[in-house]
């Protein structure tokens, strides 16, 4: 890497905290190179240790090395401003905290910084402990223990930099890279602020003012413990320099105040904390791939990510078409990466080149329809193992429930003949080569890693037309529940008068048996019934919550799978009935029905008719029953008969004490199946990883752009020419102080404004 060719100055002011200061000094003559004199300015400590470390410095007669002492306390502005002096007149110069760590290639960094644009004033690097331009958490002290490894957060800057560069509307005085230029063009800091605080903000506006920039440099990191060396004098200089500050730049709490809600450094501290914590503890990266938001499929994986985290790095990737959504899971929550791939990428590059920068050694696909074809190219030249799991049919049959023209169940038709004849009524898959759909899923199931089925049925059926493929049943399991963003709150009345309730779990579509349970409703209306229904979940003709007249359906919408046990209870369900009309591959919905202790009734196929055969909580359609709704109704008015209450209460009491899988069970099982697959893997990875630019692209990153100098001046001279009344401005003040309270202008604001006010606006904000 070149070194740009610049003078650098670095002064640091001190004022005892000579253990804070050895650090400091230490880690400067270790990780700086170049062109470079370190200047160490004693601001008339009274602790006989700084000056007993000096006499040590000078004894090792360093040459770019300079001791300076005050002979009176002079407070850090005019230390600082007299290290700015006595710098080398061509020399840019960084004021740096003596109880600061830099890293690696630190100095060379902000050197390129300045390099990279003549009109850069002042560049302040990431830190822990940095205000706004603290990582990983925004406007916070992330404490750094004394023994934690600061150059692995220096590499992951480092190798996820492009680097930007981008504006920030003042710099922050731990470390602070001053342009010689600067220096000439507007002085040095204002001594009006004496021992401190606020005069590098008001340095970086006058900056501005004079048509410099004020920007961080992405791609360096200085560690910053954060020690104050004011002790009881803070509060008297916060509350008088703040206001001084605000004398000369009445705009300057708003500007930062819209700076910290805007937030644009949020992608680059995602990327550069996602590279630290491979780095800390180096995890193989586990890609799950859905075909879009909600329902069975993605409710299990999220569960599987969240048992799973510690184990693997988890990622999600909700692939439709071109677009590719990619989220992170960590334990601090979920980023969310939106790709695009470019029109003259292949496939495989594109899943290569996310898995290669996102180190991901295992690919387990659950539902591949969102980008068949996309994902089907992507695979057959994939260097990354993968695996699947049999959520739905959709590899044997495009109709995926196995669904006539007359949507009625095949059975499982294997012959192509047959099948083709039967999509070639269908006018949505008339146009599928069956023989060519199966083959090609034949092909890509012959280079899985894994199979996983999550019921013996479903195995079986998969096995009827793909046999050569061995499969691992691992039933799915219920964790907490999902929740939606659009499930709705408020319950529907349910009449107490005594009529027995059946309830329908989901999102019911035809071949979940929307129109059977119209037909059973409209039924059970017309023969004057004792019986009511509730579908807690919603139709595929409509979502909003609504109930008849008659109270004999309610339609409560789309519920937090969290609830159901409430919900179930509300309504005062006494049956779970299934009116499909094609089968299931397992049914999370009849696991939360037995957990809150129902019996079910099920159709006489799939996963449903096999679990309630094999646990006795339930009961089965027969063959004559199941294609009849009035058939159905009669067995379901039956079972809810008085006279048939022990065989009910039995079939209950199996519901709740039934054995049903753990989600540590499933997880367990699931990451031994994992484990197997990258131990068989043994293909070489050379993928290219995916740009750091897209990567910034793909979280929405927009660098800030600091407003025209002169509209900042116009405002700041009408708040002068229309002065508000005096509780307005106590208002204001107290506004900004909640507002940016996590920083230090913020604080210092905050100690300024009537804790009256500010104890009113936070009952205001109060949820």
């Amino acid at each position: 890497m070149i070194r740009p060719r610049f003078s650098i100055d670095v002064i640091v002011p001190v004022y005892n905290a000579v253990h804070d200061l050895r650090r400091c000094v230490e880690s400067v003559l270790k990780h700086t190179g170049g062109d470079y004199r370190l200047v160490l300015i004693d601001d008339a400590s009274p602790d006989d240790s700084l000056r007993k470390y000096f006499d040590e410095l000078k004894d090792l007669q360093l040459a770019h090395v300079e001791l300076l002492a005050n002979a009176t306390n002079l407070g850090f502005t005019l230390t600082a401003n007299r290290g700015m002096a006595c710098a080398r007149p061509s020399a840019d110069v960084v004021l740096l905290n003596s109880d600061t760590i830099v890293t690696h290639d630190w100095l060379d960094a902000l050197a390129r910084c300045a390099a990279s644009d003549a009109r850069i004033g002042t560049i302040t690097p990431f830190s822990n402990n940095a205000e706004i331009c603290s990582l990983p958490r925004f406007c916070e002290n992330n404490a750094w223990p004394p023994d934690r490894d600061a150059s692995l957060m220096g590499q992951a800057l480092r190798e996820t930099a492009v680097p930007t560069y981008p504006d920030i509307p003042t710099g922050v005085g731990f470390c602070l890279y001053i342009r010689r230029a600067l220096i000439d063009a507007i002085g040095a800091f204002d001594p009006a602020f004496g021992q401190g605080y606020g005069e590098e903000n008001d340095f970086c506006m006058r900056a501005a003012d004079a048509g410099f920039r004020n920007v961080l440099c992405d791609d360096a990191f200085v560690v910053h413990s954060g020690g104050s060396s004011f002790g009881d004098a803070r509060a008297e200089l916060a509350q008088r320099n703040m206001a001084l500050l605000l004398s000369r730049h009445p705009r300057y709490l708003d500007l930062v105040g819209e700076y910290i809600d805007a937030d644009p450094l949020r992608p680059l501290r995602v990327l550069s904390a996602a590279r630290y914590r491979s780095l800390v503890e180096p995890l193989p990266g586990m890609l799950h791939v859905i075909h879009g938001h909600g329902g069975g499929t993605e409710y299990h994986v999220r569960a599987l990510i969240a048992s799973a985290c510690t184990v693997f790095y988890q990622y999600l990737l909700i692939a439709v078409g071109d677009e590719w959504q990619l989220e992170s899971h960590t334990a601090d929550g979920i980023e969310t990466y939106d790709f695009r791939r470019l029109p003259d990428e292949s496939w495989s590059d594109f899943l290569g080149g996310l898995c290669a920068r996102f180190g991901i050694e295992l690919i387990h696909l659950h539902n591949i329809s969102g980008c068949r074809d996309g994902l089907m190219s992507s695979l057959s030249e994939s260097r990354v193992p993968y695996g699947y799991t049999v959520h739905d049919l959709n590899f044997a049959c495009p109709t995926i429930t196995f669904l006539n023209e007359k949507q009625a169940y095949c059975g499982g038709v294997t012959d192509s003949a047959v099948c083709r004849h039967c999509l070639a009524l269908q006018p949505e898959f008339k146009h599928v080569d069956i023989e060519s759909w199966r083959e090609r899923h034949r092909a890509l199931l012959a280079r899985a890693a894994f199979i996983i089925a999550p019921s013996p049925w479903a195995g079986s059926m998969l096995r009827r037309y793909f046999p050569e493929h061995e499969i691992e049943i691992i039933p799915h399991a219920s964790s907490e529940g999902m929740q939606r963003d659009d499930a709705v709150k408020s319950r529907l009345p349910c009449p107490d008068d005594g009529r027995p309730v059946v309830a329908v779990l989901g999102a019911i579509g035809p071949d979940k048996g929307s129109r059977r349970l119209e037909s059973l409703v409209a039924l059970t209306r017309a023969r004057a019934l004792n019986l009511r229904w509730v579908l807690i979940g919603y139709l595929d003709r409509g979502r909003v919550p609504s109930q008849s007249e008659d109270g004999v359906f309610t339609m409560h919408g789309p519920y937090d799978s969290r609830e159901l046990a409430a919900l179930l209870e509300h309504y005062k369900v006494r049956l779970v009935a299934y009116p499909s009309a094609g089968p299931e591959t397992f049914s999370f919905t009849l696991s939360e029905a037995w957990a809150a202790g129902l019996p079910a009734v099920v159709p006489p196929i799939g996963a449903l008719a096999e679990r309630v055969r094999a646990t006795g909580a339930g009961w089965i359609f027969d063959e004559s029953e199941w294609p009849s709704e009035a058939r159905m109704l009669d067995r379901i008015v039956s079972l809810l008969d008085e006279k048939h209450r022990g065989e009910y209460d039995a079939a209950a009491a199996r519901a709740r004490a039934g054995p049903q899988s753990t989600l540590e069970s499933m997880v367990s099982e699931t990451l031994a199946v994992y484990r197997r697959a990258k131990t068989d893997a043994s293909i070489e990875r050379s993928m290219s990883p995916i740009a750091i630019e897209r990567c910034l692209a793909a979280l929405h990153y927009a660098p800030w752009i600091m407003p025209d100098p002169k509209a900042i001046a116009e405002d700041e001279s009408s708040l002068d020419a229309a002065p508000a009344a005096s509780s307005d401005v106590v208002a204001r003040f107290a506004q900004a102080a909640l507002r940016i309270r996590h920083t230090l202008p913020g604080r210092m604001l905050y100690r300024i404004a009537p804790k009256s006010v500010v104890a009113a606006l936070k009952a205001r904000l109060a949820p």
